[in-house]
């Protein structure tokens, strides 16, 4: 009887051996699914973020152009009307600018000179 227990552990052990490769070799199986699946969601997810930068630049981009384009003619409209100054006009801004500028005041000869 003990030949023959012994034989029934013998087989037991092989078999859950068996099961235990087997049992190895389907997990294996499922990981490599998982990863495939976790591989594929994540080139979707990267693609669709990339995608919603890209949108994201492009918008930026057509705003800074328009606000460029608004300050460039703004700064266009403001020389055109700098230009169209009369010369009269031009030399009273000056006088203000240079007096506040300058030392000494406001008048064009220091210590009383003409």
């Amino acid at each position: 009887m003990t030949d023959g227990l012994l034989e029934n552990i013998i087989q037991l052990e092989k078999r859950i051996q068996t099961e235990a490769a087997s049992e190895q070799s389907r997990a294996g199986e499922w990981q490599e699914r998982e990863l495939a699946v976790l591989q594929n969601s994540f080139t979707e997810t990267q693609a669709a973020e990339e995608e919603r930068c890209r949108q994201i630049l492009a918008e930026k981009k057509s705003g800074l152009l328009r606000e460029g384009a608004a300050l460039e003619a703004a700064s266009t409209a403001w020389c055109q009307r700098l230009s169209s100054l009369d010369d009269a006009t031009l030399r009273d801004v000056l006088k203000r600018h240079l007096a506040a500028i300058l030392p000494g005041g406001d008048h064009d000869h220091p210590h009383g000179q003409s």
